[in-house]
C-alpha cells in the first residue's frame, strides 16, 4: 500500500480527538445529545485547523447506525464509509471548481430525494465563499427550508465574503488557530506512537513554523522525517526550514545596541553564507524584541520562550523602552517591505542597517538647523502641468500671505545654561525659560506640552497637557527636572503632574498659529483671480506642498 500522509493518517475520527477546538466540539455534542440539530452549519477559520474534519465527524454522528449521537462508533458501515470517503449520502462539493449557477442548480435537483442508505443526506460544501452571486441566490431558499432529511455543512476560510443572507441561515462555528503548545504536544504524541527519534527543540521549531495550523505542522513533520531519514533532529529541521540559530539573532541585536559596526558586518557575512529565510529571521528578531518589552513594561517573562531569561534581562536593562519600540517598528516594517526590495537579502540588510542607524533622541547635524522654506528645492513636473502661483498671488492680492514659520525646530543645547531667578518661572515667561533649557528628544517635547501651575516655597509645579501624557516617561521627567533646576539660581524642587487640559502650552500655541496661517493662505489663494480662472477653464486644483508653497495642478 502506498504511504499515507500524516495529516490524513491521523485525522481525528470523533469529537474527543479534536485538538484545540473544545468550544466547537462541546456545542455540537450537546446539540446532538439533546436532539437540537440545526439544518445548516457554517465552519470558519484559517487553513488547517479542522473545518472539514469537524464536518465529517458531524456527518458520522448524524448517520451512525447506533443512532444520532455525540460519540459515533466509528466501526459501523456508515462511519467506515464516511471515513473512507465513499458514503453515498455524503455529497462533498469543492465550491472553487463549481462556482457557476448551473452547477448549483444541478446539485440541488437531488435534494428532494430521500437518502439512499443513511439517516440524512448531507451536503458538505468546502470553500463556499468561492460561489458566485448567482449560485448563492440559487442556494438561499433551499438553505433556509431544506427537506427534513437534508443537512448542509459549509466550510470557508473567508466568512466575510459570504452574503449576510447566507450567514443568517446557518449556525456559525469559528475554529481557533492552535497555540504553539497544542501543536507541539500533538506532534510529540504522534512521534511517540510511531517510535520515531526526535529532538524536542526540533519539534518546537516545526510547531512554530506551522503558525497555528495543525495540518501545516503535520506536513512539515512529514517532510522533516523524510529529510532526517526517519529521525527529527534540530540541525536537519533548521536546514530544512531555513532558520537561524537563536544565538545569531541575539548576537546581531547586541551589535546593533552597542553600535559595533565591525562586529555587525562580520555577523551579517556569516548569516549571508547560510542563506536563511530572511523574513523568518526578522520574525525571530521581532519575537525577541516583544519579549524584551514585556519584561520592561509588565515585568513578565514567557516561560516557553526560545530565548533564556538571562539574555532577555540583559537587553531589558541595556536598551531603553523607547528604543525597543523603535526597533520593533523597524523590524515589522522591514518584514512588510522585504518582498518589495530587489531581493530578500537586500531587503533584510537594509532593515538591519536601519536598526543600526536610528536612535531615539539622536538627530543628524543637517536636521538640527532651522529649515528655510524660501530655499526649499522646487519639484520639476513630469506628466502634470504645474505652475508656481506665488507670484500671481503677490501681484493681485493686497497683502502677500507668508508661509507658516516652522517654530518647532530642534535647537542646539547651550554649554552654559542661562540662569533665571525663582520669580522668573511663571506661565507667562515659560517660553523664554523653555528656549534656554538644554533639552532634546522626548524631554524637550514634554517641556513644550507643559505649563507652570505654581511656584511657591522653592517648589515649581508643572502640569502636562493630557493629550500628550505619553511623553511622561521616567527618563524624560528626570531630564526635565534636572535641566530646570540647573537653570535656576536658587535651590528648587520640581514636580510634574499629568492630566491637565491646557490651551496655552507652547505646543498648542504654535499649532494654533500654524493652522491659522494655513487657513488664511488657503482663503487668499482661492480668492485669487488667476487661480479662479485656471479652475474654471482648466479644471485645476490647488494642492499644498510640505514647505508651505501652494501649487496649481492641471
Amino acid at each position: 500500500m502506498s504511504y499515507q500522509a500524516l495529516a490524513r493518517q491521523f485525522r481525528p475520527q470523533n469529537f474527543t480527538e479534536l485538538v484545540g477546538q473544545e468550544h466547537v466540539s462541546q456545542a455540537l455534542i450537546n446539540g446532538l445529545e439533546n436532539d437540537r440539530i440545526h439544518h445548516a452549519f457554517l465552519f470558519t477559520g484559517t487553513r488547517g485547523v479542522g473545518k472539514t474534519t469537524v464536518a465529517r465527524i458531524l456527518a458520522k454522528a448524524l448517520n451512525c447506525e447506533k443512532g444520532v449521537t455525540g460519540s459515533p462508533c466509528g466501526v459501523c458501515s456508515a462511519c467506515m464509509q464516511i471515513s473512507e470517503g465513499r458514503f453515498v449520502d455524503l455529497v462533498e462539493v469543492d465550491a472553487a471548481s463549481r462556482t457557476g449557477v448551473d452547477d448549483t442548480r444541478e446539485l440541488l435537483e437531488n435534494v428532494q430525494y430521500a437518502p439512499t442508505s443513511g439517516r440524512y443526506k448531507i451536503y458538505l460544501i468546502d470553500e463556499v465563499h468561492m460561489f458566485s452571486k448567482s449560485s448563492f441566490n440559487a442556494l438561499l431558499k433551499t438553505l433556509e427550508e431544506p427537506p427534513p432529511h437534508v443537512k448542509f455543512l459549509l466550510a470557508t476560510t473567508e466568512p466575510k465574503k459570504l452574503p449576510i443572507t447566507v450567514l443568517s441561515r446557518c449556525l456559525q462555528f469559528n475554529l481557533k488557530r492552535l497555540s504553539l503548545t497544542q501543536i507541539n504536544d500533538h506532534l510529540i504524541k504522534l512521534l511517540d506512537l510511531q517510535n520515531i527519534a526526535y529532538d524536542a527543540s526540533a519539534v518546537e521549531l516545526i510547531a512554530r513554523a506551522a503558525d497555528g495550523s495543525m495540518r501545516d505542522g503535520l506536513s512539515l513533520l512529514d517532510q522533516s522525517i523524510a529529510f532526517g531519514a526517519g529521525n527529527v533532529k534540530e540541525e536537519g529541521v533548521k536546514l530544512m526550514l531555513g532558520t537561524i540559530d537563536k544565538n545569531s539573532v541575539v548576537g546581531l541585536l547586541s551589535s546593533i545596541a552597542a553600535k559595533d559596526a565591525k562586529n555587525l558586518s562580520a555577523q551579517l557575512q556569516q548569516i549571508f553564507e547560510m542563506s536563511p529565510d530572511y523574513a523568518m529571521f526578522l520574525s525571530d528578531m521581532a519575537l525577541l524584541l516583544h519579549e524584551i518589552s514585556l519584561l520592561q513594561i509588565l515585568n513578565k517573562y514567557i516561560e516557553n520562550s526560545r530565548f533564556d531569561k538571562q539574555t532577555i534581562v540583559k537587553f531589558a536593562q541595556s536598551i531603553s523602552h523607547e528604543q525597543v519600540q523603535l526597533y520593533y517598528q523597524i523590524v515589522i516594517k522591514g518584514q512588510e517591505e522585504i518582498n518589495l526590495a530587489p531581493d530578500s537579502k537586500t531587503g533584510f540588510e537594509m532593515t538591519i542597517l536601519r536598526l543600526f542607524a536610528f536612535k531615539i533622541g539622536q538627530f543628524p547635524d543637517a536636521e538640527k538647523k532651522t529649515l528655510d522654506t524660501s530655499q526649499a528645492p522646487k519639484s520639476t513636473p513630469t506628466h502634470n502641468v504645474t505652475t508656481n502661483i506665488a507670484s500671481q498671488v503677490e501681484s493681485t492680492a493686497t497683502e502677500r500671505t507668508k508661509p507658516p514659520v516652522a517654530t518647532n525646530t530642534v535647537q542646539e543645547p547651550t554649554q552654559s545654561p542661562q540662569k533665571f531667578s525663582l520669580n522668573d518661572i511663571t506661565s507667562a515667561n515659560w517660553e523664554n525659560i523653555f528656549n534656554a533649557l538644554p533639552l532634546k528628544g522626548t524631554a524637550r517635547e514634554l517641556a513644550r506640552n507643559s505649563l507652570v501651575i505654581s511656584n511657591t516655597n522653592n517648589e515649581v509645579v508643572l502640569s502636562v497637557d493630557k493629550q500628550t501624557h505619553a511623553f511622561m516617561t521616567e527618563r524624560a521627567c528626570s531630564k526635565l527636572k534636572q535641566a530646570l533646576a540647573d537653570c535656576v539660581k536658587e535651590s528648587i524642587t520640581v514636580q510634574l503632574n499629568e492630566g491637565g487640559d491646557h490651551t496655552q502650552t507652547i505646543a498648542r500655541t504654535e499649532q494654533y498659529i500654524q493652522d491659522t496661517n494655513v487657513q488664511e493662505t488657503k482663503q487668499k489663494v482661492s480668492q485669487n483671480p488667476f487661480v479662479q480662472n485656471m479652475q474654471d477653464n482648466f479644471d485645476a486644483e490647488v494642492i499644498q506642498i510640505k514647505d508651505g508653497q501652494n501649487f496649481l495642478e492641471v
